[in-house]
């Protein structure tokens, strides 16, 4: 149970309008602040609140505490709501700590959020969840007898449950997940501390209509600053891995005076209770913020967020990765695009101040083959996840090292030809002192012109409506985060100088132009309408297609054998997977009608 105000509190929600969304976000929010009273704050300023969710509680306490006077604070923050008075009203809250973390559940009860469900641990026996059950009906109807709620008894609308019974696939309303770090202040370890949060988000993140996910530090009931930086630390390494996750994040957000029964044990011994300061943060949560500044959204105050940010970036044992190809150290930046036949290396500059750290070095690669942004089943990626999450792997056989040798990097791109794209960086240690290396993104490709273009986005996963995809300022293929079959093969094309928007196959026919309609083989080669169909040195480089209607691939070539396009001739495409070679006669049997076009 999170402990009960010292005093009654005057609390209120907001039923705002908007546009809800019919189904889960391409993009999914992820607010992050210390007391759970932001969840509030954020969620009734930036959900469209048109229609019901459910709420994913994953806390150690209920927060089911009810506020008295809830029903006329509804009415008055509709009021500011339709006058623009909402974000005056915000401020004036939390200046006055209106909202509680033990007491922000109730004003949303029973619209916007039609039904919490509870979750306090990972696993309950009968009997835990009918005792949790019975504090909840407690706390939520504490001043029914004497100010009844207009919409009476809200404990039904609590529901208490565990990790394992949890619907997880069951729900079809749009949910919006609440966790509070506390969940997992009883971990012993690190390693604990990462799988038990990456378990739970895993789960999370499958939920059908996700909305959004918040979380809560809660410093108060967490035994130290140090496991504080480390809860941070795990839940926002997994929310950064999320691609297509948005991140906002508030540091320095205040809820007000804490009146919670904790607290009041702190005032008896005339101490402020504690508050997390990410000041003091470790190097390995410092640069994980330097790592992802741009990711990260901050809103007040700006200003003190980016002192803290210039300051942390003084720090002279931040590793610094500099890349050396073909025996030339390449100018410094972040993305670095070379032909595959050139040796390439990483290195870590030497610290400024001894000792010298161990270098640890790690990819980022995507967790899944393919992913579907376009949040039901169309015929392409059906079932697949919608949210791109990345995964860490370590480059084991360079540990220790500050040199990286290009030729132990080439596992990680395309397993099949060692192309495509890879996101590297590294972690130095010094003693128990981590700090994590900015991120460089490598692409190697193979040939020139438009299809060597493409071989730059090899590794990367199938993306159905990747027209969704942003991240980076950059949106679908142009990010190298994943595409569709078209995105991919408009991807050489804009890489090339032209400007053809990301469409889909149908839509890209009127940036096309027929060349001729494939009708089978004869000794071999592919005949059209109009004879054999050649593939000339400039029809290669400008892109020679093939259009099957919903699919569409681009001809590599012969390598120089033959102008004829064969049966062998090799043909690169995308579909449910990362991209890939395969040759025109295991298209032709798998599509009845293939036409051959060009760019216009």
């Amino acid at each position: 149970m999170r402990d009960r105000p010292l005093r009654p509190a005057l609390t209120l929600a907001v039923l705002l309008g908007g546009v809800a969304f019919a189904r889960a976000p391409a993009s999914l929010p992820v607010y992050v602040e210390d007391s759970h009273a932001g969840s509030f704050y954020w969620m009734i300023r930036n959900l469209p609140l048109d229609r019901d969710y459910q709420l994913l509680l994953i806390d150690a306490h209920s927060d089911a505490s009810e506020i008295l006077g809830s029903d006329s604070i509804r009415q008055a923050i509709m009021e500011a709501a339709g006058s623009g008075q909402l974000d005056s009203l915000v401020g004036r809250w939390r200046r006055n700590g209106t909202i509680q973390a033990f007491n922000w559940i109730e004003p949303l009860l029973p619209h916007p959020v039609s039904k919490v469900w509870w979750i306090p641990a990972d696993s309950l026996p009968a009997a835990g969840i009918e005792r949790r059950q019975q504090e909840v009906r407690q706390e939520i109807d504490a001043h029914e007898a004497v100010y009844a709620l207009r919409d009476g008894d809200l404990s039904g609308k609590y529901e208490v449950t565990d990790l394992s019974h949890f619907p997880w696939n069951r729900i079809e309303e749009p949910v919006v997940a609440s966790i509070d770090l506390d969940y997992f202040a009883t971990a012993q370890s690190s390693d604990e501390i990462r799988l038990r949060i990456g378990g739970i988000l895993d789960r999370v993140l499958q939920l059908p209509n996700l909305q959004a996910i918040t979380f809560s530090i809660s410093r108060p009931y967490l035994t130290s600053q140090a496991q504080a930086h480390l809860l941070l630390y795990e839940a926002l390494r997994y929310a950064i891995r999320v691609v297509n996750a948005d991140i906002h994040y508030e540091p320095f957000a205040d809820t007000g005076e804490d009146r919670s029964e904790m607290a009041k044990e702190f005032y008896r011994r005339r101490l402020q209770p504690p508050r997390y300061e990410l000041e003091s943060a470790p190097g390995v949560l410092r640069t994980l913020f330097l790592q992802n500044a741009s990711r990260i959204a901050v809103s007040e105050p700006s200003g003190r967020w980016e002192a803290l940010l210039k300051n942390w970036r003084r720090e002279p044992r931040i590793p610094r990765v500099r890349l050396w190809v073909d025996g030339h150290r390449m100018p410094d930046g972040a993305e670095f695009t070379f032909a595959a036949g050139k040796r390439f290396r990483l290195e870590v500059e030497s610290p400024v101040m001894p000792p010298r750290p161990r270098i640890r070095w790690k990819v980022l690669a995507s967790a899944h083959a393919m992913y579907n942004l376009a949040g039901e089943d169309q015929g392409f990626a059906n079932g697949a996840p919608r949210y791109l999450v990345d995964r860490e792997e370590a480059v084991d056989a360079a540990d220790g090292g500050a040199e990286l040798d290009g030729e132990k990097l080439v596992p990680f791109f395309d397993k099949k030809t060692g192309l495509g794209t890879l996101r590297v960086f590294c972690e130095a240690t010094y003693g128990e002192e981590v700090y994590r290396s900015s991120v460089i993104r490598l692409s190697r490709y193979l040939g020139e012109g438009y299809t060597g273009k493409l071989t730059e986005i090899f590794n990367l996963p199938y993306v159905y409506g990747s027209a969704l995809l942003k991240s980076g300022g950059r949106t679908s293929a142009d990010a190298r985060q994943g595409a569709d079959c078209s995105h991919f093969i408009i991807y050489g094309r804009r890489r090339e100088g032209a400007e053809i928007p990301y469409v889909n196959p149908k839509d890209l026919l009127p940036y096309l132009e027929l060349i001729d309609e494939f009708q089978g083989f004869e000794n071999g080669v592919a005949v059209g309408r109009h004879g054999a169909i050649v593939m000339t040195p400039a029809l290669l480089r400008k892109g020679l297609l093939l259009h099957f209607g919903k699919h569409v691939a681009a001809v590599y070539g012969n390598g120089g054998k033959s102008d004829a396009l064969t049966g062998d001739t090799l043909v690169v495409h995308q579909l449910e997977g990362p991209p890939e070679f395969t040759t025109f006669g295991a298209m032709a049997a798998k599509y009845a009608q293939i036409r051959v076009m060009t760019f216009r």
